[in-house]
């Protein structure tokens, strides 16, 4: 028997079939997950164009008009994950309104005009302060100035490398004295003593400033031209500190003045009458003031210092400018001279080092430094001399400036511990005594003459 087949419209069949593709994208449309605002999806094409917009809309981030599709979507009750996962979306457009709100808040805070405003404000209260302080400065120079015209006083304590700040320190030299004895000749004849010194108290008017000067002829004339030093050189130099007006750079206007009196005076020498083609003379210049000592030296006499701290040490204010000094020995050189002893029958050396020309068997100096000594002047013997400054210590007990007379065979050593005996008895007078005899003594021990002798003793309180 046949089945019998029921006869259905087009028209009818396609409303059938139209309902139920709208049925399945329906069911289609509630299983698919709704979209978090936050992130976006790349749209499928699997549904269509249309479904292709609507996925593209649900990828877009939830503005105003979005807020009210979710909360009518709430309103009609929907499923409980769609419900979650639009309150989510809401939580996060507001986050997104309130971090958008705090950053146009902090835009606000930092306009131009607003840092502008505390920048000019900083910056005159920076002004005002660099202000002050140049006033503060110009008032304390002003008044270090004042103090400096009313106390009348040239140099105020020094400040170094070894001796830090000691202006508080009131050391000087409480008083000095000297002795000179002429040397002995070959035959056993008293020479004409060509040493000669010179002490000023209060040098310069001022109090506690003292001058000590040891000049040591040689050749012919040498006596002349150490008493030529004693007269001249002094008086250029108090002449040369008095005009300074000003504690300014005190140490160099003090070495440029004593370098160019040193200077000067070889230059009036020269002009003086005193015929000195082969004679001359050293020195050593020993300036006090107060705390600081200057020391100018041309030649081989020399000055230190005694220091007791503990045990006994030796300053040395000076250096001997000796021919074969390797500086000394270069220029002499340079200038056309030659360094070289006197040389027996078999050619070696005697005595000390000397300055000769370099064609010539003169003069024979055995310095490399000296007043006058015109000859050896012209192979690179100079009167330039060489200055130390040294800031006295209470360590410091005595200053001893001498010729060369007494350290051509007495040591440094042995002169220090002999006069810090007498030091310590407060006898000067001794003390000078005791050297001159102990290096006439020595003389006759290792010579056949003997030299000028000439020590200057100065006790440090």
């Amino acid at each position: 028997m046949k089945a019998k087949v029921s006869q259905i419209s087009p028209d009818k069949l396609y409303a059938s079939l139209l309902k139920r593709k709208n049925e399945q994208e329906q069911q289609a449309r509630l299983k698919s997950p709704i979209v978090n605002a936050n992130k976006y999806l790349v749209p499928s094409n699997r549904n269509g164009g249309g479904n292709s917009k609507i996925e593209a809309k649900k990828t877009r981030p939830a503005t105003g008009k979005d807020l009210k599709d979710v909360s009518s979507v709430l309103i009609k009750k929907t499923h409980a994950r769609q419900n979650s996962k639009l309150i989510e979306t809401k939580e996060n457009s507001q986050n997104l309104s309130a971090n958008a709100l705090s950053i146009l808040l902090k835009i606000k805070q930092d306009r131009p005009e607003t840092k502008q405003l505390g920048i000019q404000q900083s910056k005159d209260v920076f002004n005002q302060q660099a202000i002050s302080k140049k006033y503060q400065k110009l008032m304390e120079m002003t008044k270090q100035q004042q103090q400096s015209i009313v106390k009348s006083k040239l140099f105020k304590g020094p400040r170094s490398i070894s001796n830090p700040d000691i202006s508080n320190l009131q050391l000087f030299i409480s008083k000095a004295n000297g002795l000179s004895t002429p040397g002995m000749l070959y035959n056993g004849q008293t020479k004409t003593n060509q040493d000669i010194y010179k002490l000023i108290n209060k040098f310069t008017n001022k109090e506690n400033d003292w001058y000590i000067q040891v000049s040591d002829g040689h050749g012919t004339n040498g006596h002349q031209v150490a008493q030529f030093l004693q007269q001249v050189l002094p008086s250029f130099i108090e002449q040369g500190i008095t005009s300074i007006s000003s504690c300014y750079d005190r140490d160099k206007q003090i070495n440029t003045i004593l370098k160019n009196c040193f200077l000067q005076t070889n230059e009036e020498l020269l002009d003086c009458g005193i015929d000195v083609t082969y004679s001359g003379a050293t020195t050593v210049v020993v300036i006090s003031f107060e705390n600081v000592l200057y020391c100018a030296n041309i030649g081989d006499s020399r000055a230190i210092i005694g220091r007791f701290d503990n045990k006994l040490s030796i300053i040395e204010l000076s250096k001997d400018h000796k021919p074969d000094c390797f500086l000394e020995q270069a220029r002499i050189i340079q200038r056309g001279g030659r360094v070289q002893a006197y040389s027996d029958e078999d050619g070696n050396p005697i005595g000390p080092a000397r300055v000769w020309k370099s064609d010539e068997d003169v003069p024979g100096l055995a310095m490399s430094r000296s007043f006058g000594d015109y000859v050896a002047s012209q192979v690179g013997v100079i009167a330039e001399p060489e200055i130390i400054k040294h800031s006295l210590l209470p360590c410091d007990k005595f200053i001893i400036v001498a010729s060369d007379g007494i350290w051509e065979f007495l040591s440094n050593e042995w002169v220090v511990e002999t006069v810090y005996e007498y030091y310590k008895k407060d006898d000067m007078q001794g003390a000078c005594q005791r050297l001159v005899q102990a290096a006439r003594e020595a003389w006759q021990r290792e010579d056949e003459v003997i030299d000028d002798i000439t020590v200057v003793i100065a006790f440090i309180k």
